[in-house]
């Protein structure tokens, strides 16, 4: 290739591609999804904060993060996840946001996740699951 030009678009395009699908911009780490799938309290609480709201159906919390495992592990327990599919995750002014379905045993939750930047992670502060 002769054409400078060319060759820039040729080498950028990859790159480009490459970043997209590698989730530079992913808002919801792919921890939490698979927590999600497989109905995983502990991992799920990797991404808690210290103390963070819950609304699990009709119960509303704020808690400790080992108090939000115990609530979503008897959630997982009420509940086996047979799949989440995440349905769309943004930014919208400084709130970092993941927007999921939850198909369990029992039916399909809504799941709502609200993010701070850790320093090594996002961390959930605040969460909602609501049947659908």
């Amino acid at each position: 290739m002769n054409n400078p030009r060319g060759m820039m678009r040729f080498v950028m395009i990859p790159v480009l591609l490459f970043l997209a699908m590698n989730g530079i911009s992913q808002t919801v780490p792919t921890g939490i999804t698979e927590a999600f799938v497989k109905g995983d309290a502990r991992q799920l609480a990797e991404y808690f904060h210290d103390n963070l709201e819950m609304k699990i159906l009709k119960d509303e919390y704020v808690t400790s993060k080992n108090q939000a495992s115990r609530i979503m592990q008897d959630f997982f327990k009420k509940n086996q996840p047979l799949s989440f599919q995440l349905e769309y995750e943004g930014t919208e002014k400084d709130t970092r946001y993941g927007l999921g379905t939850l198909v369990t045993r029992k039916g399909s939750f809504s799941v709502n996740l609200y993010f701070l930047d850790g320093s090594k992670k996002k961390i959930i502060y605040s969460m909602s699951i609501e049947k659908i």
